[in-house]
Order: structure tokens, then C-alpha cells, then sequence
């Protein structure tokens, strides 16, 4: 990973010089290519004469749809095995695009240029890529490393404060997996809008190495890599019922991921007791930066159903990343949907009380 400010203009050029590739492709976020057309424009001026597609690059739309038309982009202007596919997007646009750039002749090489904070920490780094599928996120997917991210903390700049707040999620996330120096960092910072760019570059250094780390020792989540999944189980549900649900807000997924957290560690201190000041800290922590999520008991079968889709699961149980305290952490299985139910009531009941 290469960090810092002004990436395009001053590395990712030189980078390109070095790779060895018959054809260059650019897959954009159209909203990154709006709001940053000069930048956008200088680097396809500087690089050699990239074919270039900007794309629309929600949620909603990271499915086989975005998938087909980036295959037949990719297919129409002569994309070989030789050449060299840039990602410059969100989580949602790598997601999709790695996904294609992974089939699409058994696999093309990729570079990575993260613009939300949630893509620098999170979507960026490890090779997951995937599509939603069936209501379900990344339901379909593959394993595909990219040769290289590029994090430019200029993209930051122009984040809406939802989106920002979203990729902190995940680097709370990653502060509990941690222990408890991080987890007090992430505590004493708060609400991390007003940070410098110096801090911003050490926040995100620190988490996407430490990811990194997990990442190498167990490239394909056969066993230490499932524990970047805390809060995820019960974060993906909650975030793709929003989307499928006209009646309540739609969640960004970092927000997701800790409202996840606090279900999934509530729902530990039941099963294996655990620390309930972790608890109480991350829940006066979430309530300084995000809005109540608001569901009733009648939306539990759904979100059940939809925890039973997770691909940690094993045997028909529902599989959780317990967390017992930040930097301890243990998978736990539940076949009991009360205990899970239990999980739904305590943060319906106390978030935003």
C-alpha cells in the first residue's frame, strides 16, 4: 500500500511505468469523476492512453448488472489477460470490479485507488471481492489481490460526513479487534471529523496494517482472517434489510458493522460473559456518531433469516464473532434464535435512550 497526499500525480503514474501490460483500463466512480474531473483528467493524460468508463457505484447497484457491463466493456475494447484494470471508486466499485477484473478471463490484474474512507481500510485490502446477490451482500464472490493500493487522503476531503463516519465504523472495528491501546485511541479521538490529515494518515497506516497482518497469515479466511468479521454477521443483515425496506433508513455499512458489534457483544456477555464497560463505551461512542437504526420485533424474522446466509455459518448455526473484551475474541455458535432475538431487543431498547 502506498499512503498519502497527492498519489495520482506523484505515484501512480511512475508505478504504471514499471508494470508490464499490453492494454490500460480505468473503471471510475461517476461521482469521483464529477467531483475530481481535473484530477481525473490529468491522470488519464499522464498514463498511456487508458479506455476509461465511469459508472454509477451505490450499493444498490453492485450486482450482476454493473458486473455484465463491465465484462462487455472489458470484452468490446480488447481486455487480454496482459492487461491492467484501476479501480478508482468506494467499497462498492472495487467490490464489483475486482469481481469482474477476477473472472473475466480467470482473472486480470488490478490497482486500487480507494475514495471513501471505508474503501481505504477496508475494501481495498485483502483481495474480497463480490457482488450482492439475492438479497443478500456479497453473497457472490471470489479472492483476487490487486497489485497495489494507492490511498490519496485528498479523497477525503470531499466525503459527506455519513460516508466518513461510515469507514470510521470499520476502523472501530478494527481498533476492538486490536486491544486495548487502539481501543482507547479510537475512545479518546471520538468524533474524528475535525483530524488533521497527519492524524488521518497514522489512523488509517495503523488499521490497514493491522489487517494486513491477519490478512497474510490466512489469505483465504480459512481460520484467524474470520475474525475481521465481528460484527459483520448481524451488520450485513441489519444493512441489507435497509436496503430492501422503503420504511426505514438505509444503513452505510460501517454504521452496519457497529451496530453489529454492540448486538454481537451483547450477545456474547450472554453466552460467555464478557465485558460490559467494552459495552458501555462503544455504545456512548456510537451514540456521539451515528442515528438510531429503528426496527420492531415483527422485522426479526427477516433479519434472522438473513444472518442465516452468512458464509461463517456452519451446520445450520449462526456463527458470531464473540467479542469478550477489545482484543478478545472467540467464534461462537447459536442455534437458539432467542438468544439472537435478545441480541435485537438490547439495542432497539437502549440505542439512542
Amino acid at each position: 500500500m502506498t499512503l498519502g497526499t497527492n498519489m495520482l500525480d506523484r505515484k501512480l503514474s511512475v508505478y504504471i511505468q514499471a508494470v508490464a501490460c499490453d492494454r490500460l483500463f480505468i473503471l471510475c466512480d461517476e461521482v469521483v469523476a464529477e467531483l475530481h474531473a481535473p484530477l481525473i483528467t490529468s491522470l488519464r493524460t499522464m498514463l498511456p492512453e487508458p479506455t476509461f468508463l465511469a459508472v454509477p457505484a451505490t450499493e444498490q447497484a453492485k450486482g450482476t448488472d454493473s458486473l455484465a457491463r463491465v465484462w462487455s466493456w472489458l470484452a468490446d475494447e480488447g481486455a487480454t489477460r496482459r492487461s491492467v484494470l484501476i479501480l478508482i471508486g468506494g467499497g462498492a466499485l472495487l467490490d464489483f470490479g475486482g469481481f469482474a477484473a477476477a473472472t473475466y478471463m480467470r482473472g486480470i490484474r488490478t490497482i486500487n485507488v480507494p475514495t471513501t474512507l471505508l474503501a481505504m481500510v477496508d475494501a481495498s485490502v485483502g483481495g474480497k471481492t463480490a457482488i450482492d446477490y439475492h438479497g443478500v451482500k456479497n453473497l457472490i464472490g471470489a479472492f483476487h489481490l490487486p497489485l497495489e493500493v494507492f490511498v490519496d487522503i485528498d479523497f477525503l476531503r470531499t466525503l459527506p460526513i455519513e460516508e466518513l463516519l461510515s469507514g470510521y465504523g470499520e476502523i472501530i472495528k478494527h481498533a476492538t479487534l486490536m486491544g486495548v491501546e487502539a481501543w482507547r485511541e479510537v475512545c479518546r479521538i471520538g468524533d474524528p471529523v475535525a483530524l488533521m490529515d497527519e492524524e488521518w494518515e497514522a489512523l488509517i497506516a495503523k488499521s490497514v496494517a493491522y489487517k494486513s497482518s491477519i490478512v497474510e497469515a490466512d489469505p483465504e479466511e480459512q481460520g484467524l482472517r474470520r475474525i475481521l468479521n465481528a460484527g459483520h454477521t448481524v451488520g450485513h443483515a441489519l444493512e441489507a434489510y435497509s436496503h430492501s425496506n422503503l420504511h426505514r433508513r438505509t444503513l452505510p455499512h460501517g454504521e452496519a458493522v457497529v451496530f453489529g458489534l454492540l448486538i454481537e457483544s451483547y450477545i456474547t456477555t450472554l453466552v460467555r460473559g464478557g465485558s460490559r464497560d467494552y459495552i458501555r463505551q462503544l455504545m456512548y461512542l456510537a451514540r456521539e456518531l451515528y442515528s438510531p437504526f429503528v426496527y420492531t420485533c415483527k422485522d426479526y424474522p427477516e433479519l434472522i433469516r438473513l444472518m442465516r446466509h452468512d458464509k461463517k455459518n456452519n451446520s445450520g448455526k449462526i456463527v458470531l464473532m464473540g467479542i469478550l473484551a477489545p482484543g478478545e475474541i472467540e467464534p461462537i455458535e447459536l442455534e437458539d434464535e432467542g438468544i439472537i432475538k435478545e441480541g435485537l431487543d438490547f439495542l432497539r431498547e437502549t440505542f439512542g435512550s
